[in-house]
């Protein structure tokens, strides 16, 4: 692959395409009573083909990007950027990532859904009624916290990036907090939504939780010289195009949303870093 920015260009785009579908879904495809799926609906049945084609995709053009020698890239060393302006998609997620876990504290503290409590701000007859957060108060601090910890981490590592020979403050073991925070996020909502029977309300949402953790796990494996870019990149992609798919969710958390957000600009940022920096080395194809 002689274009790095192909594969990441492609995820973004299948990743908007995933978000119009999964929002006709939402507005088209569930009964309004019994929120139910409809069988046969358009929009459902175009989101999941578009799923199922971008899998054998993805696999075929991760397979070919450049072969790696052991011990393979490291981190930060070969995320390396010349200039500033190329840690604008790292810093943008990681402060993403902070707003949420702000939102996931405010939401904790006050019982309720920040962005179903924006809507009723808005709404000027009072007919919108304020949702309450799905989480428990103690179970929403801890992923507040967890949301900020991998914040913290990923802006560490962004400035690593900058001036990969004289970071002082960062270590390799803090990339390793986004995927414990994420596996943590993710089982606490596959309880919480394990009870519904309508599972295209909510496969997406796990889709992208899963993908995104093992996108933040194969980006902590370069820190320890066991990365692989193609591993990475099938990883980052898939999270980018579900991320930005589960931004179509209008019923989520708002913190839920900043964090898919995030997820999404940072593995663009981290998967277009790496891509760029890849040698013009012979393709892999094992």
């Amino acid at each position: 692959m002689k274009k790095p920015t192909l594969l990441p260009m492609l995820a973004l785009t299948c990743g908007i395409l995933a978000f119009v579908l999964r929002l006709l879904q939402f507005r088209t495809g569930f009964e309004a009573d019994s929120g139910l799926p409809i069988p046969g609906n358009a929009a459902a049945l175009a989101l999941i083909l578009l799923l199922a084609v971008l899998v054998p995709v993805y696999v075929l053009l991760a397979r070919r990007l450049p072969r790696e020698d052991p011990p393979g890239p490291a981190f930060p060393q070969d995320f390396t950027v010349s200039s500033s302006g190329q840690l604008f998609l790292p810093v943008a997620g990681a402060l993403l990532m902070a707003l949420s876990g702000l939102a996931d504290l405010a939401e904790a503290v006050t019982g309720a859904n920040l962005l179903s409590w924006f809507r009723a701000a808005a709404d000027p007859y009072g007919t919108t009624a304020v949702a309450g957060s799905v989480f428990a108060g103690r179970a929403q601090l801890l992923l507040a916290l967890l949301s900020l910890l991998s914040a913290a981490a990923l802006f560490s590592a962004a400035a690593a990036c900058r001036n990969p020979n004289r970071s002082r403050t960062f270590r390799e073991t803090y990339l390793l907090i986004p995927p414990a925070a994420l596996v943590i996020r993710l089982v606490l909502i596959y309880r919480l939504d394990s009870v519904n029977p309508a599972l295209e309300a909510y496969y997406v949402e796990l889709l992208a939780l899963v993908c995104l953790t093992l996108g933040f796990y194969r980006l902590s494996s370069f820190a320890f010289q066991s990365g692989k870019t193609s591993r990475f990149a099938l990883y980052a992609s898939a999270a980018v195009t579900l991320c930005t798919a589960a931004l179509a969710d209008h019923s989520a958390l708002l913190s839920s949303l900043l964090l898919y957000a995030g997820g999404a600009v940072s593995m663009l940022g981290y998967l277009l870093l790496r891509l760029s920096a890849a040698p013009n080395a012979p393709i892999d194809a094992s």
